[in-house]
């Protein structure tokens, strides 16, 4: 092997050590609960994603339909945080303010915190009387 190529093969072995020293650890948590209506029945077809808390969102927001029996799962790989898991009745899981449609209603669990491992969660949503 030539003295060229042992030194682009080291210098591309020192770019990817770097690059990959810069970028923080991804850790898998499982999401899953249910949505209910406010006299507790399930409600399907509800767009559930799972949010950043306190940081802005960058990039791709997990999300699902619940099921025919309101229920839903999802895989999130992120970076251990704060986050929320919010439902909608409308395909987006933000609700903008001022939107006159009464069927247009969001419901948000409490803070979660993802911790540095992977882990499971269980997150029931009962959307409230309008």
């Amino acid at each position: 092997m030539s003295c060229i190529m042992r030194a682009f093969i080291f210098i591309a072995l020192i770019c990817l050590f770097l690059q990959t020293r810069n970028e923080p650890q991804r850790f898998t948590y499982h999401v899953s609960g249910n949505v209910r209506d406010e006299h507790g029945k399930e409600m399907r077809d509800t767009t559930v994603c799972v949010i950043p808390a306190e940081r802005p969102i960058n990039g791709r927001i997990p999300c699902d339909k619940s099921s025919d029996s309101g229920t839903f799962s999802l895989i999130v790989k992120d970076i251990p945080d704060k986050y929320q898991v919010c439902a909608s009745t409308t395909e987006s899981p933000f609700v903008t303010v001022g939107d006159k449609d009464p069927e247009h209603r969001i419901v948000c669990s409490g803070v979660i915190v993802f911790p540095a491992k992977d882990e499971d969660f269980r997150v029931n949503l009962q959307f409230r009387a309008r």
